[in-house]
């Protein structure tokens, strides 16, 4: 019996490492065939891709960003094979509820597949019946979940440890599918803190990969000049000798293209990792550093133990060195954050300068501790995956529905670094980061541009326009410096090069453009300016 697993990924860019992941622990993946989409493909396409392997047992891989489509597909093939076909489902969102997949799967298999989908590999090279296949699943494999008689049955899982995590095979073998996407990496399992919002949470014991293993993996990425890796551990710096020896590794044997990405505990820098760090090749490393707010009440709250103090510290030396593409995240709607609190938080963190500034919602997932306390925090959340916060106690929606419009054109103005140097003129004459993202979302939505989506040309002149009504600064001087942010970034002309003489204030300068040249960090041209007299 064959077996497809299916993913639906975010964008084209992605990949999804569990379903490479299994079919490498199969030991036999002469039967396993994977079909990857994107939750942006026509959904009847993704149906006929499916549909045309002709599977007789055929995996769902489920995440908060794909679980509609899945369910939807799931049903519809049911309704297509019948029981010619087993279905099952795996990933966070099939584990943490089962029942929403059942009982149109035939079983679900719990947290971690590896090992029970290399028994059902094993069971399907044993069997040519899929109810005789079912059967025997029921009975044995570890960790599946399955209706029987109208409830609910849980095999007992597998025990998992270090050893074996360590025994996974590494799925990359053949690279030919990951042409112009991202690869995902993994080199340890579990999280020692305790976040309540957050799944990793639930597994509070951390098991590493030998570095003998992942030192010979990152080669291959170095050698193959994989352009961009994504370490998956949720806390990566948790170990400090483990993260020294890693980030020497990869500054050791740099050959100047691939990127890596770590999401960190900035606070658990200490001096050695800070100095390898800073001696690091620009855009060897990106760090993602999850604050998700200042105020002490709430971190307290979410069981989130920082230390402020170090982590702007920590950050602002980073920042310094500027070789680090450094992500910073902030999470609207968790407990004791009103609008006022999240403010403040938007503008400790906005201080730091970082390259991103991402501004996520909480979004209430089975099985964590947030989902226990909502009622006590009167914490509402949207049934429609990805379960995204709708009020809380101390937000209401109306509220929380202008924070994601300051997140869009945070991201128009900020994220983009398309605006740097309009940004840090306008900067002294805003009250505080907040308040002018704040008023410029209020713009975006009294002039209807909030729902236009306006191309990049056409930001630049929305600025403008809100600079205008506002009067913030010499409107001359900014439009200099808004005139040269387009030109580093919007290219009109075929020529590598253009020059241009602009005034900021300090008399003319003339500027030469190199487009040839990009910043690793800001995506600008290269440029070059001569003070004229």
């Amino acid at each position: 019996m064959n077996i497809l697993l299916a993913a639906v990924n975010a964008k084209y860019i992605h990949s999804c490492p569990a379903v490479y992941s299994l079919r490498a622990s199969s030991r036999h993946p002469e039967i396993v065939e994977i079909a990857e989409f994107t939750i942006n493909d026509r959904y009847q396409d993704i149906l006929a891709g499916i549909l045309e392997k002709n599977a007789d047992i055929i995996g769902f891989s489920a995440y908060i960003w794909n679980t509609n489509i899945m369910r939807d597909l799931i049903a519809d093939i049911r309704r297509v094979r019948g029981n010619e076909a087993l279905l099952f489902a795996g990933g966070p969102e099939a584990s943490s509820a089962p029942e929403r997949f059942l009982p149109d799967c035939d079983f679900v298999i719990c947290r971690e597949g590896e090992r029970p989908f290399k028994e059902l590999a094993a069971l399907a090279l044993a069997e040519d019946d899929p109810r005789k296949l079912l059967k025997r699943v029921r009975e044995e494999l570890p960790g599946a979940a399955y209706l029987a008689d109208g409830s609910l049955r849980l095999n007992p899982a597998l025990p998992v440890t270090s050893e074996d995590f360590d025994r996974i095979p590494f799925p990359y073998d053949d690279l030919r599918p990951f042409d112009n996407r991202i690869l995902y990496y993994e080199s340890s399992r579990g999280c020692p803190f305790s976040c309540s919002y957050c799944l990793s949470s639930i597994d509070k014991h951390v098991r590493f990969r030998s570095l003998d293993k992942v030192f010979s993996e990152l080669r291959f990425f170095i050698e193959k000049r994989v352009p961009q890796v994504k370490f998956i551990d949720r806390t990566f710096n948790c170990n400090h000798e483990r993260t020294k020896r890693i980030w020497t590794f990869l500054r050791d044997h740099d050959k100047g293209l691939t990127n890596f990405h770590f999401e960190i505990g900035a606070d658990l820098l200490d001096e050695e990792e800070l100095a390898i760090l800073e001696g690091l090749r620009p855009g060897l490393v990106q760090l993602e550093i999850g604050i998700q707010s200042t105020n002490p009440e709430t971190l307290a709250a979410i069981r989130r133990v920082t230390d402020l103090p170090r982590l702007y510290a920590n950050i602002r030396r980073l920042r310094r060195a500027r070789n680090i593409n450094l992500h910073l995240d902030l999470i609207a709607g968790l407990p004791y954050e009103d609008l006022a609190s999240f403010g403040r938080s938007f503008d400790d963190v906005y201080r730091l300068h970082a390259d991103q500034l991402q501004l996520g919602f909480l979004k209430l997932l089975a099985g964590t501790a947030m989902e226990a306390e909502a009622e006590a925090y009167d914490i509402r959340c949207s049934r429609r995956p990805p379960y995204e916060v709708l009020s809380t106690k101390w937000l209401s929606c109306a509220e929380l529905d202008r924070l994601r419009r300051i997140c869009d054109v945070l991201e128009y103005y900020y994220n983009s670094r398309q605006f740097i140097h309009s940004l840090d003129y306008l900067e002294p004459f805003w009250e505080s980061a907040f308040s002018f993202f704040g008023e410029l979302a209020d713009f975006f939505r009294a002039r209807g541009y909030d729902k236009m989506k306006p191309a990049a040309a056409r930001r630049y002149e929305a600025l403008d326009e809100f600079v205008t009504d506002r009067g913030l600064g010499e409107l001359f001087i900014f439009r200099e410096y808004l005139r040269f942010d387009q030109a580093l970034h919007i290219h009109k002309s075929r020529k590598r090069s253009v020059s241009d003489v602009y005034n900021f204030g300090r008399g003319k300068v003339h500027v030469t453009i190199d487009y040839g040249q990009r910043d690793l960090l800001t995506g600008e041209a290269g440029y070059t300016l001569e003070r004229l007299e």
